[in-house]
This record gives structure tokens, C-alpha cells and sequence, in this order.
């Protein structure tokens, strides 16, 4: 079929009927009615020559077929979206909409605190910010600015690198072993120690085998929640190792040992798009001065400066 003569009003029904697993949901979800989207169903079908749906009176079920026209589906309306934020808004740049995936880290204990103030100096702007996930073929994503420690492998991004993320272990005072701080990691090796998946991703994929670290990494328990791993290092039941931007939000609790061994890199990434519209271009130098190393000791280059012993003054909140 000729793609000028597809019906794309077709795809968002469809794509409706998959989500809410029903017609009869689709149907009020749309303000139509049942056999409307039942009929548009069919034709689509017919259009495709296949069958999308497997339909039973407990409801309907996605096909294979279906399940591959979905992801399409899905790709189709984040372009759709897309246009909209691209094409039909270039009389308003200065206001509306800004999409912000970050790391989770980043975005928890750093930049979160600070949106507030944010949105106070420019009300015109609307910042929604979001945990960052690696992309899919699947899923193509429409935010306008990425701040990640991994490089972002898309090709059509713009990409600087900022600081670099340092880190270390940490406990609450009352821990037994936050009365010897700053410790080796000899001295504390045999402590419960939880670690995030990312970190101990990253210690895996870059220190050898025979590295203290990474053998302490692979016998301790491994969390793929941050919140998660902080609350149990809050507790006391155990060390924590976290990033040591993390002092900013949390001081209730005392880097016990850093690891200067590992670090990672802040990727600032955006489309070409990003830098035509002001209200983008506001957040990129928003996120550039609450990463700048020179005010941020945290995020230098140098172990030795970023790893001082003194802890990193909290954010001051801007009016």
C-alpha cells in the first residue's frame, strides 16, 4: 500500500484498542462508539491483509502482527508529537514544553532539588523531567535535552561532555564503621555493602578481575533501585556506595571510603532543533551552570579535587 494513501487515523485507533486491551474502552477513550472502532478495526485489517487481534469474549489479544504494528504505531505518535514540538510552535520559542531525561542519579539528588527555583525565574517554561533509559529500535524519543553517563550512540544528536561523576562509599553515623572514616577499602571489605546496578555495571566493564574493588562489588548485594540502596545505607543496615554528588541532597550521611578507581563521564546531548528554540537553549545553560566543576568541586576531572575530604557545600536554592 502506498504510504500517501494509508490512513493514519486508522493507527491511532488501533493503537488506543492495544493500550486499553478493549473496543468498548477504546471506544470512550475516543468518544466514539463500539462499532466505529470495531468497523475502522476490520478495515485496518483488511488494508493490511492480516489479522492483528485474536478476540475472545475475555476481550482481545495482539497478534504477532500486532504487536509489530504497535511498536510502528508507537513510533509513529512519538513523531507525530514530535512535529508538533518541531514545526507548529516556532512562533513560541521562548515558552511552552521542555523534555529533560537525565540520569537518575543526576536528576534525583542534583537537579530535581533545583527545578523549583527553576520554574520560578522563567514561568513561561514548562519543564517536564524524566529518569533516562537506554533507546530502543522501537521507541524513538522526542526530549529535547539528554544528560547521561553514557555517550548517546544516536547519531543525529549534538554531544558535549561536562564533568565526570565521582564515587564513593558511604554510611550513616551511626554505623560501627563511620568512627574510622576516611577508610581504605581494606578496612571495610568485609561489611555489607550494597551497590547499584549502574555502578556495578561500570566497575565490571572497566577494572580487572583481580581489582579489590570489583571483587568487593561482585560479593556484595547488587540493587537496580537507587532510592532503594540510599534508604537501606539511611537505615543503617548496611554501606552504600553512591556518587559523591549525593552529600548535596543527603547529608545525614558520611563518606565513609572514597573510590577513586571509578568514574564516569556527563554527557550533555540535544537535537539540532534544541538550539533554534530559546526555551531549550534556557534549560541547556541552567543545566551547564549547576554542572560547571569550578563551582562544583564534585564534578572536576581530578580524583584528588573531586574526592576532597571536606563534604560538598549543598545547592543554594535560586530565587
Amino acid at each position: 500500500m502506498q504510504a500517501e494513501l494509508f490512513d493514519w487515523d486508522k493507527i491511532r485507533v488501533f493503537r488506543t484498542v492495544a493500550q486499553l486491551g478493549s473496543m468498548s474502552a477504546a471506544a470512550a477513550r475516543l468518544c466514539g462508539s463500539v462499532p466505529t472502532v470495531s468497523r475502522r478495526m476490520s478495515d485496518l485489517e483488511a488494508d493490511l491483509n492480516t489479522q492483528l487481534f485474536h478476540r475472545s469474549t475475555r476481550g482481545i489479544e495482539l497478534t504477532e502482527a500486532g504487536h509489530v504494528l504497535l511498536r510502528h504505531a508507537n513510533v509513529m505518535a512519538d513523531v507525530m508529537e514530535a512535529v508538533q514540538i518541531d514545526v507548529a510552535d516556532q512562533k513560541g520559542t521562548a515558552t511552552g514544553i521542555v523534555r529533560l531525561d537525565a540520569d537518575e542519579a543526576l536528576l534525583a539528588w542534583w537537579i530535581a532539588p533545583q527545578i523549583a527555583a527553576f520554574l520560578t525565574g522563567n514561568p513561561g517554561i514548562d519543564l517536564r523531567a524524566s529518569a533516562w533509559t537506554p533507546p530502543t529500535p522501537d521507541i524513538a524519543s522526542i526530549s529535547d535535552v539528554f544528560l547521561t553517563l553514557e555517550r548517546p550512540v544516536q547519531s543525529d544528536l549534538i554531544t558535549r561532555r561536562l564533568g565526570k561523576v565521582h564515587y564513593a562509599v558511604y554510611a550513616v553515623p551511626t554505623h560501627p564503621v563511620s568512627a574510622s572514616r576516611p577508610a581504605r577499602l581494606a578496612s571495610i571489605d568485609s561489611a555489607r555493602c550494597v551497590f547499584p546496578r549502574q555502578l556495578a555495571d561500570l566497575i565490571s566493564g572497566t577494572l580487572p578481575a583481580a581489582d579489590s574493588l570489583r571483587q568487593f562489588c561482585e560479593r556484595s548485594p547488587i540493587s537496580n533501585s537507587l532510592s532503594a540502596a540510599l534508604a537501606e545505607c539511611r537505615s543503617g543496615a548496611a554501606l552504600c556506595a553512591l556518587p559523591t554528588f549525593v552529600e548535596a541532597a543527603h547529608p545525614d550521611i558520611l563518606r565513609i571510603c572514597p573510590l577513586p578507581a571509578v568514574r564516569a563521564d556527563i554527557w550533555m546531548s540535544f537535537p539540532e532543533r534544541a538550539r533554534r528554540q530559546d526555551r531549550c537553549v534556557t534549560v541547556l545553560d541552567w543545566l551547564r551552570g549547576l554542572l560547571d566543576a569550578e563551582d562544583h568541586h564534585c564534578f572536576r576531572q581530578n580524583p584528588a579535587q573531586a574526592l576532597q575530604t571536606e563534604p560538598e557545600t549543598r545547592l543554594c536554592r535560586q530565587a
